[in-house]
């Protein structure tokens, strides 16, 4: 199962790596994973003074080769994420 890594990147291009990275079957898991962790943790940035559309989630695989990238602001907007070939819930 492909492991993957989920860093979260400031408005400053400042760069919080993720060193444990999480397993899922394929990049339609851990997309739609990705966005339902985006919606959660909201209220995080918000206890931080921080505005969440700042911040861009970018995930790489076990190679540190970019898989995705989904701004904050996409998952806070009424975005629906689709990939092709699969809908997320």
């Amino acid at each position: 199962m492909p492991r993957f890594f989920f860093h979260v990147r400031g408005h400053h291009q400042e760069l919080s790596r993720d060193e444990l990275g999480l397993d899922f079957p394929d990049v339609e898991t851990a997309y739609c994973v990705t966005f339902c962790a985006a919606h959660d943790i909201r209220a995080a940035f918000a206890t931080h003074g921080q505005h969440p559309g700042d911040y861009t989630i970018e995930v790489t695989n076990a190679a540190e080769e970019l898989v995705f990238s989904l701004p904050f602001s996409a998952a806070f907007e009424g975005w629906v994420p689709q990939l092709p070939g699969r809908f997320c819930q």
